[in-house]
């Protein structure tokens, strides 16, 4: 069992051991039966809602990011052929402490992740870019003041759509999963005294440690000097995804958010978007639920990581940006440990432990009531091989301090501004000035 004592998340950190991180895999459930939704269909304002033994050492050295990617893939193509040996015993009824006679494989409930952005099990990293060359722009003879005035006058009616994971923020998926556990299983015992699920103020430290993408409080502040409406788009759940924004904007100091759109204003929630996300969803939205009546598609411009989020004729105002990977530890069984599992019906402990097993969290042999000398060993594989992953993308934090990714963005708005563009051009100055540091480090021209 691994505790958060156990890593080093320090800011400024200067030891040689890399620390470690597993995030975990993109899964759905694996019955028809569905966890409790989270929250509502509609977009909310968010303005003014309520508070609410280890292993040292990497078994190949890294020195690059293509060093980092080799390594990572080896750690998951072993991962998986652990996997797939340990899942021919993991449904066996003689081995289950949780499952009635009648369970059958196909018949296991899971939770599915709740974060936007899950990187899956050998699917491999992006990686945000660690410095980006910024282009200046050129300047304009006008005074400070009818700079502001202008600014002003241009940025009242532009609308900046946010991406939430892994583009204002980095990886939450450790921190979302033990709320998805916490808040999405309808506990019969709870311990007096405990919350259920992390609260805003818990999320806030993981913020200003480095989960808050370097640029963002700046990028923010010029956008709210020049009047620009700001909303977020995630493909997190809405009740986890409120959350995180709330706790944004505590960090910020200032309500930024207009609408929070999540999971169920995606294509989840309507299949004829022709991709994950739509901004005339948006649009069409804001017009209607906040009178922005200037409200269009071509006034608007949206920052993601994910290059194909919005259909081909929403492409055009679609800036991607570089993956921010950010991440920490978060214990997911703090509370809901062995004790309140077994003051709990079966079924529901039963529903964790397959969970957190499935997520790649909890060792193979979880759910079984008698453990082999086999078991045993296929578990100590499974930690030696989480504390490499956790090695190997930890030691990347250092790294991720220093992307410069929005502070790029802050530059297209002003330089766009200040020349007095037509801010339908802005999506591709911000394209220009970023050059290719939206691409993952895998795909980036090298240097010769």
């Amino acid at each position: 069992k691994m505790n958060r004592d156990d890593y080093d998340i320090g800011e400024n950190s200067d030891e040689d051991e890399p620390i470690r991180h597993l995030p975990s895999p993109q899964v759905k459930p694996a019955s028809s039966m569905k966890p409790p939704a989270l929250g509502s269909r509609q977009p909310v304002a968010l303005k003014g809602f309520g508070t609410y033994g280890v292993q040292s050492g990497m078994g190949k050295k890294v020195f690059s990011m293509v060093d980092l990617s080799s390594s990572i893939a080896q750690e998951d193509s072993k991962s998986k052929e652990q996997a797939k040996h340990s899942s021919k015993h993991h449904g066996r009824q003689d081995d289950l402490d949780y499952s009635s006679e009648d369970d059958s494989e196909d018949d296991f409930q899971t939770l599915d992740h709740t974060a936007g952005t899950v990187h899956p099990v050998g699917g491999g990293m992006k990686r945000s870019q660690s410095v980006v060359e910024l282009k200046k722009a050129s300047n304009v003879a006008v005074s400070r003041t009818q700079e502001q005035v202008l600014n002003k006058q241009m940025g009242r009616e532009l609308l900046v759509i946010f991406d939430m994971d892994h583009t204002m923020v980095g990886d939450l998926v450790s921190l979302s999963d033990r709320d998805n556990i916490e808040t999405n299983v309808p506990w019969v015992y709870w311990p007096e005294g405990k919350d259920k699920g992390l609260s805003p103020e818990f999320i806030l430290p993981f913020l200003r440690r480095g989960m808050l993408r370097p640029g963002l409080v700046e990028l923010l502040t010029h956008l709210r000097a020049i009047g620009a409406t700001v909303v977020v788009y995630t493909h997190s759940e809405h009740k986890w995804a409120s959350k995180v924004c709330r706790a944004m904007e505590d960090l910020v100091g200032w309500n930024f958010i207009r609408r929070l759109y999540s999971r169920s204003d995606c294509r989840d929630g309507h299949p004829e978007f022709t991709a994950r996300k739509s901004i005339q969803f948006v649009v069409d939205d804001l017009r209607r639920a906040e009178g922005l009546s200037w409200a269009t598609v071509e006034k608007a411009i949206m920052f993601d990581d994910d290059g194909e989020a919005v259909g081909s004729a929403e492409q055009p105002r679609l800036v991607k940006v570089a993956s921010y990977d950010y991440w920490e530890p978060v214990q997911w069984d703090e509370v809901v440990n062995q004790e309140v599992l077994s003051r709990n019906s079966r079924e529901l402990a039963d529903i964790v432990l397959r969970s957190v097993v499935e997520w790649g969290i909890g060792p193979p042999s979880l759910c079984k009531t008698t453990k082999t000398a086999e078991d045993a060993k296929r578990d100590a594989v499974w930690k030696s091989q989480l504390l490499k992953r956790h090695q190997i993308l930890l030691a990347y934090n250092k790294v991720a301090r220093l992307d410069r990714v929005l502070f790029g963005l802050q530059e297209a708005f002003r330089s766009t501004l200040a020349s007095h563009h037509d801010l339908e051009m802005l999506p591709e100055r911000a394209r220009l000035i970023l050059g290719n540091s939206s691409l993952s480090a895998g795909s980036r021209r090298q240097p010769k």
